[in-house]
């Protein structure tokens, strides 16, 4: 109908019908309910015993039922409902005509005495209806979606919503969020304290800075459910925006930038960053589900706090605000003019260096084990009930260098300027920070810069010149260890005959100082172990094998590792991200990042590029077998094994299963690293 009639049709054919109805009667209520809820709650519908209860037909006979039923509706009413038969449970309802029919019956019947609230709320209050039992749990289903459920492009709507497109009409058609608030809070108490109405109530109340009231929702909610990582996002998110008003306030300058003065906005702001702490602790131990969303918005609030407290007038106003705000925040140093104002606080906020610090590298390692390849090449993560971070590659990049930027300012503001020079007396913590600045921060950072390239080089060979001369004798720490291989593959993508590329023997030498025992490692490490050590053509059969066994047992753990990150979620939503694939150079030009295929599979939608690689099409490219090497093995019972490894069989992973041989047959296929291991893809059956 949307596409065969115009929308005049649909207006004249519902005015022809609803010429001489009786506005009062109680049939003429029922469409404006199935109406309400048409409109609003895709594929809903009433039943058959609901309608009669509200119309008040008594049944002696089941099988007159239905003529009984017809005999009791208007004419309108036989000309819009259409009539539903469950296949399984046989249950009749009745539902308009189509939703378009719906939406006009709506507005016309409505006209300009009432508005969508107020049968919104009639509905709610319509005890008949809700109290019925025979076919309760669809109803209730229906009514709880036209309160709460957001609308979603990916469930087949036309646009994303931040409440349900009920809520929004009374806030943005009608003008009239009070009204909003109220029938949520009607809907609460028809729904028995239902904690995810208190949720949408605080998620409203915020939108609208009413902050005291929506933190008493969101707290009730979280009584209800203290293990839901979604309603702890949203008591977080609460305490995130009235810090963002508090901050508003200040920079508006209607406050004062001084210690007392600020108390109040850094209290909200902790309070905020213990809520997402709280999320995070809660969304790591459900195994059903992926919400990664504290941990991003705890570097947000993080951030925002570093930033009110750089410039608090103790700091800003002084030459050596900078080292002062420092001293504060990473020794047991306070100034004078915080020690008392600020007395509740001083403990937590020296944490804050690490805490963000943690949430960053969490966030790297998540972004680092799966696709994030939706829209313009990134995916957005699995979004929590409030808000989502669209580009999470692009974000972390951002908010790393953001991160280090405050807690190194007055240094690496000198090192982004040509031909500056690095103060010879930095602690190694400056220098860290300043390698954050400079997006050298964590394994996600280095790699993003092979999309973005801009100014690429100089800044990769900025961050290597932070580490020291002789790192093998320096004794790094494993992810300082990561960051500096890392930095120097990825300029090695970039810029191959740069001088400041370390040789692969030296990288794989630094990789010793990596923990013996795999279980200490972190991910990425073992990632490097699999990579860095994957044996060269002009190895010997020794070498070969011992190099072999160094990623055998990497693998091993970081199989463990993947399954401990998948939790009980299937693959399909959640896939592996390959980084490099084997190419046919030597040394560190053996490593193909991905990024390098792009331009051989320009296609329009990231869907379409996906399939391309699953059936196989984009491998056939003659620029792929230029570039990557085509390595032998052989399938046994469904599974791949690599050609090589002597001592113990080497099981590859193949990347799309259904590409893997029924039958037992020797193969070739590119190798891919990933952080659950070496992964095989293009398998192909040797004739």
């Amino acid at each position: 109908m949307s596409e065969e009639f115009t929308e005049d049709y649909v207006q004249q054919f519902v005015e022809h019908l609803l010429q001489d109805i009786d506005r009062r009667s109680v049939v003429t209520r029922l469409i404006h309910y199935v109406a309400l809820l048409n409109t609003y709650v895709q594929n809903s519908f009433i039943s058959q015993s609901h309608c009669e209860a509200l119309l008040a037909l008594t049944m002696y006979m089941e099988r007159f039922r239905h003529h009984e039923f017809e005999r009791s509706l208007s004419d309108q009413a036989k000309l819009v409902f259409l009539h539903l038969r469950d296949d399984k449970t046989h249950i009749e309802s009745i539902r308009i005509i189509h939703p378009l029919v719906a939406k006009e019956i709506l507005q016309q019947l409505l006209g300009d005495q009432q508005t969508h609230s107020s049968l919104a709320m009639d509905l709610l209050c319509e005890s008949v209806l809700f109290e019925h039992r025979f076919g309760r749990e669809e109803y209730l289903s229906f009514l709880r979606a036209l309160f709460i459920r957001r609308s979603r492009i990916s469930k087949g709507d036309e646009y994303d919503s931040f409440f349900s497109p009920l809520i929004e009409h009374v806030c943005e058609i009608e003008k009239n969020p009070d009204k909003a608030i109220e029938l949520l809070k009607e809907a609460f108490e028809c729904f028995h304290k239902d904690p995810f109405f208190a949720q949408q109530l605080a998620r409203l109340l915020y939108t609208y800075e009413k902050f005291e009231e929506a933190k008493y929702w969101a707290e009730t909610a979280a009584k209800q459910l203290p293990n839901n990582s979604y309603i702890l996002d949203t008591r977080g998110q609460v305490y995130r925006k009235w810090f963002q008003a508090k901050c508003k306030a200040i920079d508006n300058g209607s406050i004062r930038n001084t210690a007392q003065n600020t108390a109040d906005a850094v209290e909200t702001a902790l309070k905020a960053l213990e809520c997402f702490q709280e999320c995070e602790r809660a969304a790591d131990a459900d195994m059903e589900n992926v919400n990664s969303s504290g941990y991003f918005a705890e570097v947000e609030v993080g951030c925002s706090l570093l930033k009110l407290i750089s410039s608090l007038q103790v700091f800003a106003n002084r030459a050596n605000g900078h080292s002062e705000c420092m001293k504060y925040l990473l020794t047991d140093y306070i100034p004078e003019e915080l020690e008392d104002a600020w007395e509740p606080f001083h403990g937590r906020l020296k944490k804050l260096h690490k805490t963000l610090q943690d949430a960053l590298e969490w966030i790297s390692e998540d972004l680092s084990y799966f696709q994030t390849d939706i829209g313009a090449d990134e995916e957005e993560i699995r979004e929590s009930p409030e808000e989502k971070i669209s580009h999470p590659l692009t974000w972390l990049s951002k908010k790393s260098s953001e991160y280090g930027k405050y807690f190194s300012e007055a240094y690496s503001t000198a090192l982004l300027h040509p031909g500056e020079s690095i103060p010879n007396n930095l602690t190694p913590l400056q220098k860290r920070m300043i390698i954050y600045h400079l997006g050298g921060g964590n394994i996600t950072s280095i790699l993003s810069k092979l999309t973005d390239q801009r100014d690429a080089v100089p800044l990769l060979e900025n961050i290597l010149s932070l580490y020291p001369s002789n790192p093998i004798k320096a004794k790094f720490g494993q992810r300082d260890i990561v960051n500096y291989i890392v930095a120097h593959i990825t300029l090695n993508c970039l810029s191959p005959q740069v001088p400041k590329v370390a040789p692969l023997k030296t990288l794989q030498a630094l990789c010793h100082q990596f923990p013996a025992d795999k279980k200490k490692c972190v991910p990425s490490a073992l990632f490097l172990l699999t990579l860095l050590f994957w044996p060269e053509d002009n190895d010997t059969d020794h070498e070969k094998e011992n190099k072999y066994e160094i990623v055998q047992s990497a693998v091993e753990h970081m199989e463990k590792g993947y399954w401990t990150k998948m939790k009980d979620i299937p693959q399909r939503k959640r896939r592996l991200y390959t980084h490099f694939f084997l190419g046919n150079g030597n040394g560190l030009d053996k490593f193909v990042h991905k990024k390098k295929f792009e331009r051989v599979t320009k296609v329009v939608s990231v869907s379409e590029k996906r399939m391309k690689w699953f059936r196989g099409e984009a491998w056939k490219k003659p620029e792929i077998a230029e570039m990557l090497k085509c390595v032998s093995g052989w399938t046994e019972d469904g599974v791949v094994y690599l050609e090589g490894p002597q001592k113990k069989k080497f099981s590859i992973l193949p990347l799309h299963v259904p590409s893997v041989p029924h039958s037992n047959e020797n193969i070739t296929f590119y190798l891919g690293f990933t952080f659950r291991g070496p992964v095989a893809c293009n398998i192909v059956v040797k004739k």
